[in-house]
Order: structure tokens, then C-alpha cells, then sequence
């Protein structure tokens, strides 16, 4: 009943349309809408017309007549029809120039149609390069011709940069969106995009520019992540005796760093370090290592190390003491596996937990902040091969933290494992971990609980 419906309708709109053009009345009418074109296109517009007593025309935003087709004209022409009850409108190659209004006339009949010829924004290079100098400005340009006039916003690493802010400005120099940073840092190094779009067009590109900000070097530590403020810091360091102690000095710093050690004597660092056993450096350049084997105690004191390069220099002073040795834990089981991980129920009721901010270290009873782990796969008949082993750092994030889980290992494997404790000074001895359920799952997780646990929760229910 539906179709039936609509198939009526269908009828009657056709048959009302057909009964208006064959009634004899002149009629004219443009087959298309006033519209924006792509610069470089071709498009052939129609003219309709009924029951016309004169020829169908079109004429130019000039108010001239187009021509049909010829050797001289053969990018804006008209196309003929032998009945003359339809005449294209052909647009080789549409040029900006193109735009306005486009009119088809028989006789006092005319119906306009309005052009609108946009140009997209053409990028030439999209991927650039800057280096910058700090304290300097840096000024990164973006050529954006195109019409209709595009939208342009520059974006640093897909934030999107305001021109209100004092550390930017944006200014239109013809065609050039030019983005100014002041008074550049290291902060100021990564991605500027320019974004461009023409939403007339249904249109966007982009340019990328990679900004490089030459500068002095800036320490940093390491396991903390903490910039140094200054281009001098004193940093304390525990170390135990007869082990050995690396200390890591860390710079971000363009072009890179150039490292040097020095130790201290009487008031002076007068003692350079230039041993390549005791000094490593880093393969990127920007982190620095002093081994420290302190087999005596004539190695505790300070050591300086200076970063330098062509734009500056920064150092740091590690103030070497003794700390302790912090004791092993005193209970280790298996809490869970899955295919990839082993989680570890691990407590030292003898280590000191205090987590205190602001309470000064003791360097005779550091604070432990974490357990270190040492995995490797049983081999039938052959003793556990630690040199080859997995190894893990766990750190301790509160006092009532024991679950530390471990991975990414093989699935379905059996292992030897063992663990330490670890305070600011170094490591505790390795406790074996002794357990038949060392070992990972083929797919669906497994649980096992504390045999200690268990006896325990047992023994005070049957004391009950």
C-alpha cells in the first residue's frame, strides 16, 4: 500500500511538471545552484528552456555573450544543441577569475546563477626544520594563498597556541602566518604545526616544523626527574662500603654535553677523574656515570660533575657518606600468575618503612623503597644461571604495599627466582625465593595463596 502511495505521488509530480512545461508558456531555468568550484576543474553547466521564441545565451560576469567552441576559444565556450532547448555552459580549467555571476537569457527570460572559484592553499615545503638559540626569538613561517581566505592556527605538540599568550604572537604578513616565540628554552623544543583549512573548499593541510633550541645544559636527577634550579646543586649520596656505588649525573642540554668529574680536597676540586673504567657516559651523551668502588673508606667525600657545551655550563656536587646495608626481606611466597606475570607477596618486618617527607634521612637506618627481582627459566639438571637472568625493580609506594607483580615474561615457563631490598644506599643480600609455583600460566589465571598465610588464619581459627 505503501509503494503504491508513493508510486501515485511519483505519477502526479510528473504528470503536473510535464503539463507546465507543455502548456505552452516560455519557461527557462539553470540545472544547477550557485556554488564554489575547485581553481583548475572543468564543469559544464546546463540551461533549460520551453517553448522559447529566441535563442538561448550566456553571458560572461562581464556582460559579454559566450561563443561556441573555436581554435581561438577553447576554454569558456557553449556547446549548441540541435534543438536549442538545452545549451552547456563548458569551464576548462575554472580560474579564480571565473567567479561572479553567470547569466542564461532568451529574450526578457534570464535566470543567474552565481560562481564562486576558489583556490586551495598550496604548501610547498610541509615539513621543516628550525634550530633556535636560547634567549632569542625564533620566528617560523607558513605560506597560506589560497581563496577563499583559509583558517590558520598554529598548534605546539596538539596544543593549540593562543596569541594573547606573551610567549607568542601571530602576525599576517600577506599571505604569511608567521608564528614569533620569545625568549626561547628547552621547554620551546618539539612540534609547531601550522593548520589550514577551507571549509568553503572542503579543505585542509598543514605544515610541520621541527624547532631544535640550541642551550646551556640543564642537570636533572635521574630517579626523581627533578631540573635542577640552579647551575650548582649539592646532592646527597649513600654509599655501602666494600660494594660498589654508580652515581649518575644527567643533563638535557643542545648541542650535547661534554662531561667531567673531580673530586675534592681540602677546599678545592683539584683531583680530575679521568679514569674510563670509573667514568662511562651514556650512547645518547646526555647522562654520565661515576663507579665508585669503595672498598675504602678514604672514597667517601665529594664529587663534582660539570656539564658543559658552547652555550654554558652546570654542575653538581655529590656529597658521598655511608649509609646501611639495608637487611633482606622475611617473607617471599607466589600470590598470583597469569601468562605474562607473576605477582610476589613480599614483607621486612625488620626494614624501616617510615615515609615521613620531611623527616631527615638516618643515613644508619635508610628507608627502603623497594624490592629488586631476579628471574630465570628452570633448566632440568643445570643450577640457575644468574648472570642470564630477567631482572625487575619494584618500587614500594606506602608502608602497607606487599604485592609486587613482575613481567613481562614467557608464558608456561617455570622459574628460579630470588629478591632484595633496596634503600638509597644500595641492596640488601639476594634471598632465594623457594616455591613450586614459580611459574607462568599456558592461558587462565591461577592464584595461589600464602602457605604462611593460610597455616596461620588456621592455627588462630583452631585456637579459637
Amino acid at each position: 500500500m505503501q509503494w503504491a502511495t508513493v508510486v501515485i505521488l511519483f505519477s502526479l509530480v510528473c504528470s503536473v511538471t510535464l503539463a507546465e512545461e507543455n502548456d505552452g508558456t516560455p519557461s527557462l531555468r539553470v540545472l544547477a545552484r550557485s556554488s564554489v568550484y575547485n581553481a583548475g576543474e572543468k564543469k559544464a553547466i546546463y540551461c533549460k528552456g520551453q517553448n522559447l521564441q529566441q535563442s538561448l545565451e550566456w553571458y560572461s560576469p562581464s556582460g559579454e555573450p559566450v561563443e561556441g567552441r573555436s581554435t581561438k576559444n577553447t576554454r569558456v565556450y557553449v556547446e549548441r544543441q540541435k534543438n536549442d532547448t538545452l545549451l552547456p555552459l563548458i569551464i576548462h580549467s575554472i580560474k579564480v577569475e571565473d567567479s561572479g555571476n553567470w547569466t542564461c537569457k532568451s529574450g526578457d527570460l534570464n535566470e543567474t546563477i552565481e560562481i564562486l572559484v576558489g583556490e586551495k592553499v598550496n604548501i610547498s615545503n610541509r615539513y621543516e626544520s628550525f634550530e633556535g638559540e636560547e634567549g632569542k626569538s625564533a620566528r617560523l613561517n607558513c605560506e597560506a594563498k589560497g581563496k577563499p581566505q583559509p583558517v590558520v592556527q598554529w598548534y605546539k605538540d596538539i596544543e593549540v597556541i593562543s596569541d594573547k599568550s606573551k610567549k607568542y604572537v601571530v602576525r599576517k604578513k600577506g599571505d604569511n602566518y608567521q608564528l614569533e616565540i620569545k625568549d626561547l628554552n628547552h621547554q620551546d623544543t618539539g612540534e609547531y604545526v601550522c593548520k589550514v583549512t577551507q571549509n568553503a573548499l572542503r579543505y585542509y593541510t598543514d605544515k610541520r616544523v621541527q624547532l631544535t633550541v640550541q642551550h646551556k645544559p640543564i642537570l636533572f636527577n635521574s630517579d626523581t626527574e627533578e631540573i635542577y634550579s640552579s647551575t650548582y646543586r649539592t646532592e646527597e649520596v649513600y654509599a655501602i662500603l666494600n660494594e660498589t656505588k654508580n652515581i649518575s649525573c644527567s643533563a638535557i642540554a643542545h648541542p650535547t654535553p661534554t662531561f667531567s668529574w673531580s673530586r675534592r680536597h681540602e677546599n678545592e676540586f683539584d683531583e680530575p677523574i679521568e679514569d674510563e673504567e670509573k667514568v662511562l657516559t651514556s650512547p645518547s651523551g646526555n647522562v654520565s656515570v661515576l663507579v665508585l668502588r669503595m672498598h675504602d673508606e678514604n672514597l667517601y667525600g665529594e664529587y663534582k660533575c660539570t656539564a658543559k657545551n658552547p652555550k654554558g655550563q652546570a654542575s653538581v656536587v655529590f656529597h658521598v657518606t655511608e649509609g646501611n646495608k639495608p637487611n633482606p626481606p622475611d617473607h617471599v611466597s607466589v600470590y598470583a600468575s597469569n601468562v605474562s606475570t607473576i605477582t610476589f607477596n613480599v614483607t621486612c618486618s625488620t626494614c624501616n618503612m617510615d615515609f615521613e617527607e620531611d623527616k631527615a634521612p638516618d643515613p644508619a637506618n635508610l628507608v627502603v623503597n623497594g624490592y629488586s627481582f631476579e628471574l630465570v627459566p628452570v633448566r632440568a639438571d643445570y643450577p640457575p644461571q644468574w648472570d642470564e637472568a630477567l631482572f625487575f625493580d619494584a618500587d614500594i609506594l606506602s608502608p602497607n604495599d606487599t604485592l609486587f607483580t613482575v613481567g613481562e615474561l614467557p608464558n608456561s615457563t617455570t622459574f628460579h627466582a630470588r629478591v632484595r631490598t633496596r634503600n638509597a644506599a644500595g641492596h640488601s643480600e639476594w634471598v632465594d625465593i623457594i616455591s613450586s609455583n614459580i611459574k607462568t600460566t599456558s592461558n587462565a589465571i591461577k592464584l595461589f595463596a600464602s602457605f604462611t598465610v593460610l597455616f596461620a588464619s588456621l592455627l588462630a581459627i583452631g585456637c579459637n
